[in-house]
């Protein structure tokens, strides 16, 4: 999974992504196709949104294996 969560539900896929640049006070998320998201989130806020998402999501999964979804 690689994926990083935006503003609001919005997700980005890591796998199309090229480079993170800081603009003034917005990120430009520059991808393969040659596209450019802009978002508020910092490039530092952006790989912690998506250390958090991914770990989140493994803890997920291992309660799901454990055939259980609560805590």
């Amino acid at each position: 999974m690689m994926f990083i969560p935006l503003e609001g539900d919005d997700l980005v896929y890591v796998g199309r992504t090229v480079a993170f640049v800081r603009e003034g006070d917005e990120t430009a998320i520059y991808m393969r196709d040659g596209s450019v998201m802009a978002t508020g989130f910092t490039p530092r806020t952006l790989a912690r949104r998506y250390r958090q998402f991914t770990s989140d999501a493994r803890q997920g999964a291992r309660k799901i294996r454990r055939g259980g979804t609560h805590s």
